[in-house]
């Protein structure tokens, strides 16, 4: 199995007493993406019941017993980090699946602690919301359940079935913010294409997102330029676009000669420096961006990446 080049990914699964963390990791192992996953599941009490609620485990299953991960630096959590890495380097993946009683985003600044600089990468922060329970999360743990919708850099709104239409807009009224991501399930079953979209590049270059589709509404669009690219212009771009693009991820070259990886999940934008550019890329850049639903304004997002650059590009719109 090829893996991705670079810091080993790494998720943070949050949210609320209930939302359906377990449910994604399940829906996560359980799929036809290819990856070895690794998974640290914290629950909050003496026995891990998330634990044994997990189906099937391929990559490697890591307890962190009787604890709230959710302080800023969490020595077990660097611990089992640490004999993550040492014990299982053929991982493509690690999902952290936070108890429902921690911050994520706190949980995240451990996984970004100089100690793993070049080994680990912060992907994403996932959290998702009980569509018809939020109400009560909120009012159990205002402060709390803010602060977890607040951490991600994309937020689930899950059993969307239990809920009717003007509850869930009710819901994106209160809660999402001007550069909030949201996407709507039923059951957690989130599309692979956002939440391992990075990983299906890496692999392939050539081939990007073909191996995304598995949801019928997702679009995507293929950004490729010859020249090289100013790195800080394209960050801006890549860091204010439209909420329906939820994920991107490339490899570009950058005016001084430095490649990267780009990342972007939600509103978190990652360039991860590489010593080249992956064999048979064909072109000095090569960016792949997937959203959902209507007004996701390709073209004009495709303009602005070609003002980061010299010359035109060359495009391929599709469906992921």
């Amino acid at each position: 199995m090829v893996t991705s080049a670079g810091p080993l990914p790494v998720t943070v699964i949050g949210g609320f007493l209930g939302a359906g963390k377990t449910t994604l990791v399940n829906h996560i192992l359980g799929g036809d993406h290819g990856l070895k996953i690794a998974v640290l599941v914290n629950d909050f009490g003496a026995i891990n019941i998330d634990t044994a609620l997990i189906t099937s485990m391929e990559g490697g299953l890591y307890n962190l017993s009787n604890g709230c991960v959710c302080c800023g630096l969490n020595q077990g959590l660097v611990e089992q980090l640490e004999a993550l890495l040492t014990e299982r380097p053929d991982v493509d993946h690690i999902l952290i699946e936070a108890s429902g009683v921690a911050d994520p985003g706190r949980i995240m600044d451990t996984v970004l602690y100089a100690r793993f600089s070049g080994r680990l990468r912060g992907d994403a922060v996932l959290v998702l919301a009980d569509a018809a329970g939020f109400d009560d999360a909120i009012a159990i743990a205002p402060g709390l359940a803010e602060a977890q919708v607040g951490s991600a850099d994309l937020l689930i709104l899950n059993k969307t079935d239990l809920a009717t239409r003007d509850a869930l807009d009710a819901w994106r009224k209160r809660w999402s913010f001007a550069d909030s991501r949201i996407v709507e399930t039923e059951n957690a079953r989130v599309p692979f294409s956002i939440l391992f979209a990075g990983e299906t590049l890496a692999r392939d270059p050539a081939s990007a997102f073909a191996a995304t589709s598995v949801h019928e509404q997702a679009e995507s669009v293929t950004w490729r330029h010859h020249e090289p690219i100013d790195a800080k212009r394209l960050h801006a771009v890549l860091a204010t676009l439209p909420t329906g693009i939820y994920r991107a991820k490339g490899f570009v070259t950058a005016s001084d000669g430095r490649c990267f990886t780009v990342h972007v999940v939600g509103t978190r934008v990652t360039f991860q420096p590489l010593a080249r550019l992956p064999e048979g890329l064909g072109v000095e850049n090569l960016l792949v961006l997937i959203g959902f639903g209507q007004g996701l304004e390709f073209e004009r997002i495709l303009a602005q990446l070609d003002g980061c650059a010299g010359r035109p590009r060359s495009i391929e719109n599709g469906e992921a």
